[in-house]
């Protein structure tokens, strides 16, 4: 009998540790790595508005045909951009809110950053 409890509990301790305490991705999330394209200080492909729950690391990526900087506000991050070449900034995403992610020099708006609590 002793046997069968000490089988039981190890069985137990076993199985507890495959969980996951990380909540699932919510079906129609946006995703955490966001590609932008800007041509002639406008976008051009990437999505108007990127979705995370708070915590969750996010990147930011951005192609350009001219030099630039790119800016997300509220978090005060940015990346220099060189014409041609993808430049991006990587943060955690823990401010709840509403923030824009722009290129300075164009004014070009590349996306709406909602960060849900």
């Amino acid at each position: 009998m002793r046997r069968f409890v000490v089988a039981v509990l190890a069985t137990l301790l076993v199985t507890t540790g495959c969980g996951t305490t990380a909540p699932p991705e919510q079906p129609g999330a946006a995703p955490e790595v966001a590609v932008f394209t800007v041509t002639g200080g406008k976008r051009t492909s990437g999505p108007d508005r990127v979705e995370v729950a708070a915590g969750r690391t996010v990147t930011i990526q951005v192609t350009t045909d001219a030099p630039d900087e790119l800016h997300v506000h509220g978090y005060d991050r940015t990346a220099d951009v060189v014409a041609g070449q993808p430049a991006s900034v990587t943060f955690t995403a823990d401010i709840p809110g509403v923030f824009e992610v722009e290129l300075h020099h164009s004014g070009a708006a590349l996306t709406e950053l909602r960060v849900t609590a």
